[in-house]
Parts: structure tokens; sequence; C-alpha cells
């Protein structure tokens, strides 16, 4: 698959969306529930609020990748934010990236979290559950540092946890 990456901007902000929430429906199916999953997208102020991010100047850092002109993957990184456990281990943090499924094995996550990170110290949160996407990180330099904790979606507790890189 050939992809082009590109900086995210305010008008990328619906189209981003979906790929995200296309994203958890592929990668998610076996921890949340058929039902939660479904009601993913599909909300203009959750829209507007990240058209508003997109267009901030707060440190952050989010690309798109697009192969044949469609939008098949996006990341998104910087500060570390406070609801991020607290002790942020490193400076940067990696807040969001999914690819859609027909993506998978074709470099671009690597390529969007090198855009968005660079090669420095940096951490993240992932499903504890989520075997692929901790391979993945591994491969990136990150390792899980023993910090742990919920993500809360309706009535399910799944747990997370913290890799770090550097």
């Amino acid at each position: 698959m050939d992809f082009e990456i590109t900086d995210a901007g305010p008008d990328d902000a619906e189209e981003l969306l979906a790929v995200k929430d296309q994203g958890w429906r592929e990668a998610y199916v076996h921890l949340f529930s058929p039902d939660f999953l479904a009601r993913l997208g599909g909300n203009p102020e959750r829209t507007e609020r990240w058209r508003q991010l997109l267009a901030g100047d707060g440190g952050e850092h989010f690309a798109v990748g697009r192969s044949a002109g469609r939008m098949v993957g996006m990341a998104g990184a910087g500060p570390a934010r406070a609801d991020s456990g607290g002790d942020a281990p490193a400076p940067q943090e990696l807040y969001t990236i999914y690819i859609l499924a027909e993506a998978y094995g074709s470099g671009l996550s690597k390529a969007l979290a090198e855009r968005v990170l660079g090669d420095g110290p940096a951490f993240l949160w992932v499903l504890e559950e989520n075997a692929r996407a901790i391979a993945f990180y591994r491969k990136l330099g990150f390792e899980p540092d023993g910090a742990r904790e919920f993500f809360v979606a309706d009535d399910q507790r799944v747990p997370e946890i913290r890799m770090v890189r550097g």
C-alpha cells in the first residue's frame, strides 16, 4: 500500500474521527460491547472540539495518512496531559494512533508515530489486552513501566498499561 502522510488541520476533523472510530471498531471488537462500538461517531459537538484541537497551538501534533486520496490512518501526540496518571515519565505523550485494518502491515502506523513523536523520550497508554498494539509499540522502543489504570466506557472497565520510551 502506498500512502502519503500530512499534518492534520481543522478541515480534517470529520474524516479523522471517522477513521478513529472505525479503527476502534476493528481493533477492539474483542474488548468492548458491540452496542458501545456501534454508537461511536456522529456527534457534532465532538467534531467541533476536534476542529478546535486541530487548529490549536498547544504543542499538539496530529497527522493523517492517506492512500489513493482516502484517509486510512491518524495519530496525535504532544505535551504530557494532566490526566496522564499525574507522574508523566516523559515530556511527550502519544495520545492516539489508529489505522484501518486494510492498512495493517503497511508501515503506516510506524510512519505516523515517527511524524508526530520523532524519536525522543515519550510515553503512551495502551489497553492491556491489545497484544497487537503492545507488540507494535515495543518495535518503536516502548516498554511497560508498571503503571496501570482503567479505561471506562459505559459500564465496562478495561485495564490500560503505560509504556515508556527513552
